[in-house]
């Protein structure tokens, strides 16, 4: 049920904002756009070093990932976990790129073409001012 409630709130922001993006003809502020990127690099870059507490870093304390296949990974420690199991598996290199970024008020979501080896999903993350930083609250990664 969580999972269901997740993703019909990932959903509503996506709906949401969309019409809000019309209407603020507005674009990420450059500077914000940097940061986004750098902490966005910082999660492929540890990723790809197999550094789940690196990871967690780049995300809220009560950040939450969907993933299609898996289902739901709540808190920090939960998803550093679920990165620690990934990396059992051998996934192979991340490559992200980012396709769009768009303000949602204070947040920022980010939509993503992600490939991890042979495996290819497209990902959606909302990113929060934490502690003077940007992290990443929620993620959405579909592989369908």
């Amino acid at each position: 049920m969580r999972v269901h409630s997740l993703l019909t709130l990932v959903g509503l922001a996506i709906g949401f904002a969309v019409p809000t993006f019309a209407q603020q003809k507005g674009t990420v502020d450059p500077e914000v756009r940097q940061q986004i990127e750098a902490v966005s690099m910082k999660f492929q870059e540890a990723f790809n070093n197999r550094d789940a507490t690196t990871i967690g870093e780049t995300l809220t304390e009560d950040a939450v990932e969907v993933r299609s296949w898996q289902g739901l990974a709540s808190g920090r420690q939960a998803q550093e976990k679920r990165f620690e199991a990934d990396f059992a598996g051998n996934p192979g290199k991340m490559v992200n790129t980012i396709l769009a970024l768009y303000p949602i008020g204070n947040a920022i979501c980010q939509i993503a073409d992600s490939v991890v080896g042979a495996f290819k999903a497209q990902t959606v993350t909302i990113y929060v001012r934490d502690g003077g930083t940007w992290k990443a609250s929620m993620t959405y990664v579909n592989n369908q």
